[in-house]
């Protein structure tokens, strides 16, 4: 099934560029699946799969990967999923359940056996999440009518609420851990400061040109998520190898400014092409029909900016 069209926002594209790779896909499942699970999951063939089961109504609260991995009986999918709002769902189980329905109503289409279906949730908004089973949406359910609701289970990591020591010793990939703890801290300007101060290309992996890809995608995500803009970034004791990434970053941001006509200069053309774009992937969302509360949540621009 062929995902909607929609315009990601800073928060999907991280996710996707991260986790789309199978290492940090084995690794951060290895630190969610509880151990029953990783008995009788082979991670080791672990697949992604191309397809999206995301509706235009679930892609305004989530973005997903999918994945296939062989059990005993056959084969799992694993849904990989985004909660990309600020606030937690009071009742997250319908969603969910319409995203798995999208799965078995493809593999029925398809012929194919139905396959059980793993929701793994990532979350790093600042509401903490309540509601974990079905039946806490029925607050006043009679026990008769309980075996009625169909009950399933879903993995939650709530980055927000989760301490940060056990959450760095949880996962080996020292690429998921920054990129867990990034997630964990975007929207606090103090943790962003303290992760970049650390960066460096040992945080990323081995392979030097993968090492670099790596933190340029942790830096463009900050620099478009966080509050931190280059000039903040250019005065952390930086690793030379960040600092040099950062400072191309910078050049890339004040060609943008001057291309579209825009003062040249430093601060000007920094701030003008961040707003320019924020601006555009408004607009962008909006025609999507992405509700005000999220787009303002994403890119920091309100309904009356569009209309001056």
């Amino acid at each position: 099934m062929p995902p909607p069209d929609s315009v990601c926002t800073p928060h999907d594209e991280f996710f996707k560029e991260i986790f789309g790779d199978l290492d940090h896909a084995r690794d951060l499942l290895r630190g969610i699946l509880p151990p029953d699970l990783l008995e009788i999951l082979d991670l080791d063939l672990l697949q992604r799969e191309p397809a999206s089961y995301l509706t235009a109504q679930l892609a305004e609260d989530f973005a997903d990967l999918v994945f296939t991995c062989p059990v005993s009986s056959g084969a799992a999918v694993v849904a990989l999923l985004l909660e990309h709002k600020s606030w937690a769902p009071r009742c997250p189980h319908l969603q969910l359940l319409s995203y798995m329905l999208g799965i078995w109503e493809q593999s029925e289409k398809d012929g194919r056996s139905l396959p059980p279906v793993i929701p793994v949730i990532l979350y790093n908004g600042q509401g903490e999440w309540k509601v974990r089973e079905l039946s806490q949406c029925f607050p006043d359910l009679s026990e008769r009518l309980r075996p009625f609701l169909p009950e399933f289970h879903f993995l939650l990591l709530d980055l927000a609420h989760e301490p940060l020591e056990p959450l760095r010793y949880r996962f080996g990939n020292r690429s998921v851990r920054l990129a867990l703890e990034l997630m964990r801290a975007i929207f606090t300007p103090s943790e962003v400061k303290a992760l970049m101060e650390r960066l460096s290309p040992d945080d990323g992996p081995p392979d030097k040109d993968l090492a670099y890809r790596f933190l340029r995608v942790v830096l463009r995500y900050i620099f478009r998520r966080s509050d931190t803009n280059v000039r903040e970034a250019l005065t952390y004791v930086l690793h030379p190898a960040a600092r040099e990434l950062t400072m191309t970053w910078e050049e890339q941001l004040i060609q943008q400014g001057e291309q579209k006509g825009l003062q040249k200069g430093f601060e000007q053309g920094i701030e003008r092409g961040l707003r320019l774009k924020a601006l555009e992937d408004a607009r962008k969302l909006r025609e999507h029909g992405i509700a005000w509360e999220i787009i303002t949540s994403a890119t920091g621009v309100k309904p009356e900016d569009l209309e001056a």
